[in-house]
């Protein structure tokens, strides 16, 4: 496969993020998007190198599902990319069930489309970016910081990390997993 199109999935209900890399793996080659439902994080950062926006009003599960997955299938675009989206995490609690058929809607969709797509188990994206794949998620900002000399926190804001951020900086990881494996 070639390496011209990267793109790393960070899928959720609540903050789903999106990587974009075109060409090498660098910050400088990518965008990431995401989904929010905090007013104060919709918008551009860095340079307009990421982007949010805000969630549609929905009635139903169903109509959440949907939404959230037209808006990724709107980032992914439809050129031709190589496409890794995080696995389940076997700790989740919660609406695993909602989680679950969250994914399900974007993997349909992505197959319909004939998009072809892996997935990455959370501890390889984890393992990938700190060298443990236990690694939490402040190890995993941490190593963001490191490795872009970007504080994401200082961008959007926080005094304690959160999403976004923590989307941000798994979609990125998840998109440098995906880049190294072709």
């Amino acid at each position: 496969m070639k390496k011209n199109k990267t793109i790393g999935i960070d899928y959720s209900l609540t903050s789903p993020a999106i990587c974009v890399c075109r060409g090498s793996f660098k910050f400088d080659n990518c965008k990431i998007y995401y989904l929010t439902n905090v007013k104060k994080y919709e918008g551009d950062y860095c340079n307009g190198k990421i982007n949010g926006r805000l969630h549609l009003p929905y009635t139903s599960e169903q109509q959440r599902h949907d939404q959230i997955s037209e808006w990724a299938l709107s980032v992914i675009g439809t050129t031709i990319g190589n496409i890794f989206i995080e696995g389940y995490s076997f700790g989740s609690k919660g609406l695993v069930f909602n989680l679950a058929e969250n994914m399900g809607t974007l993997k349909h969709k992505l197959y319909k489309l004939n998009k072809r797509f892996d997935s990455i188990v959370p501890g390889q994206v984890k393992k990938h970016a700190t060298g443990k794949g236990n690694a939490d998620k402040l190890k995993m900002y941490e190593q963001f910081v490191q490795d872009t000399k970007i504080d994401l926190m200082k961008e959007f804001d926080q005094s304690k990390l959160n999403n976004p951020v923590t989307d941000v900086v798994d979609a990125y990881y998840v998109a440098k997993a995906g880049y190294a494996r072709l």
